[in-house]
Order: C-alpha cells, then sequence, then structure tokens
C-alpha cells in the first residue's frame, strides 16, 4: 500500500483482525462456535490493543524513532493496554459479582416488603427488610451486567502481536 492510508487502514485492519480471531480461537479450544464474540468487549485478542499497537507500528515504520508523534501513540497504546488489563479487567470481575448478588437476591422476596415499618422489625433480624414504597426498576429488571469487557494479560499481549503483524504485513 503505502502512504498516509496505511495509517488509517492498518489499526482498524488490525482490530478486526482481533475480532475475527476471537471466535475462531474459542473453537479451536474449546470445538464450539460462537459468532457473538465477533461483537464483543474482552477475550483473546484484545482488538482494542492491536490497534493501538498497528498503530504504533506504522507509525515506527514510517516516520523512524524520533517523531514526537510516536511518543504520543506509545503513551495511548500504553494506556490502553493498562486500562484493559487493569480498569476494565476489574469491572467484569465486579460485574460479576453484581451478577450473582441479583441472582441471590431475586430468590430472596422476603427482603422486599413494601410498606411495612422498620419499627415493627425484631432487632435481632440479620438483614434489616427494605422499606421499599415502590419497587425500583433494578428490581423488577434483573439486568444482566457484562462481565467481559477487560482482558487478562496473555490477552492484551495477543492483541500486542496481531497489532504488529498486521502492521508489517500491511507495511511490507
Amino acid at each position: 500500500m503505502g502512504g498516509a492510508y496505511d495509517m488509517w487502514v492498518t489499526p482498524l485492519l488490525a482490530m478486526l483482525v482481533a475480532q475475527v480471531l476471537k471466535p475462531l480461537l474459542l473453537m479451536l479450544r474449546l470445538r464450539r462456535w460462537d459468532w457473538k464474540l465477533m461483537r464483543q468487549s474482552g477475550g483473546m485478542p484484545s482488538s482494542h490493543t492491536a490497534l493501538v499497537v498497528a498503530l504504533v507500528t506504522e507509525l515506527w515504520l514510517r516516520e523512524g524513532g524520533s517523531d514526537p508523534v510516536l511518543a504520543i501513540a506509545m503513551f495511548v497504546a500504553l494506556i490502553v493496554m493498562y486500562d484493559a488489563a487493569g480498569v476494565r479487567w476489574q469491572t467484569g470481575r465486579h460485574a460479576a459479582v453484581l451478577n450473582q448478588l441479583l441472582r441471590d437476591l431475586q430468590g430472596r422476596k422476603d427482603l422486599f416488603q413494601p410498606g411495612e415499618d422498620a419499627a415493627a422489625q425484631p432487632e435481632s433480624a440479620p438483614i434489616q427488610r427494605l422499606n421499599i414504597v415502590k419497587t425500583p426498576w433494578w428490581l423488577i429488571d434483573w439486568p444482566v451486567l457484562n462481565e467481559h469487557v477487560g482482558h487478562k494479560p496473555t490477552e492484551v499481549l495477543g492483541g500486542c502481536v496481531v497489532g504488529v503483524v498486521v502492521a508489517l504485513s500491511v507495511h511490507f
């Protein structure tokens, strides 16, 4: 290819390749196919990481190591990778705990007695009943939170490999 076109195509192509690899790798590992993985964040490899690493690699190949834009891209890539393996990974773990709590609470109708006076409850009750005049939406709908928003460090590393391989393939 060549030119400024690579700067747009390479990162987007790396992200697309990473998303397509997710169901393929699942198929190889578990012998089942799940197209939904192509639309989800999380999993192996990290498509966000593939995108930013492909951009950094393309900038490096094109401009060399002394370009200040490369430094900016490298710092953005580090932030994205840290976020994927740190903050977003923890967000997914929190979602798993909250989903379990919601499943547990769903079966505990005794906790939700609308209109009951809290003073009428015995003080020895281990869990105070909630006094709810109108049940909030989250107690009715029981939303399921997305638990697959972050990445394990190996999944981020997989995104790095995809980003570098795609950038080298497009560049040469």
